[in-house]
């Protein structure tokens, strides 16, 4: 009974089916791109932010992001989409409240 009350308050909110998904095709989601060393690198240093303070924001170790830096390793999944988003919009850190600086 629930389900059916669901149903129609979506169908209140989207009259014509017109929901974003994969089967209706409206929707395509866009594989991140790769970063290089020097990309990671130059964004932590236009960000102002040390290793571990780039670490922690992308929730990852610090040796991730050295190994990022060095081009031992590359980053993958949620980081490289984060990574993406930041690079193009780098005041949705301060909008979405993500850090900010103390007095202490």
């Amino acid at each position: 009974m629930i389900s059916a009350y669901a149903d129609m308050v979506k169908d209140a909110l989207y009259p014509r089916k017109r929901v974003l998904t994969r089967r209706n095709k409206y929707l395509k989601i866009v594989k991140p791109r790769d970063f290089s060393s020097e990309e990671i690198r130059g964004l932590r240093v236009r960000l102002r932010l040390s290793v571990g303070m780039f670490a922690e924001l992308l929730s990852v170790s610090d040796k991730t992001v050295e190994a990022w830096e060095a081009g031992t390793n590359t980053p993958s999944g949620p980081a490289l989409r984060l990574m993406t988003m930041i690079m193009a919009y780098p005041d949705i850190l301060v909008d979405t409240r993500t850090f900010y600086e103390t007095a202490d």
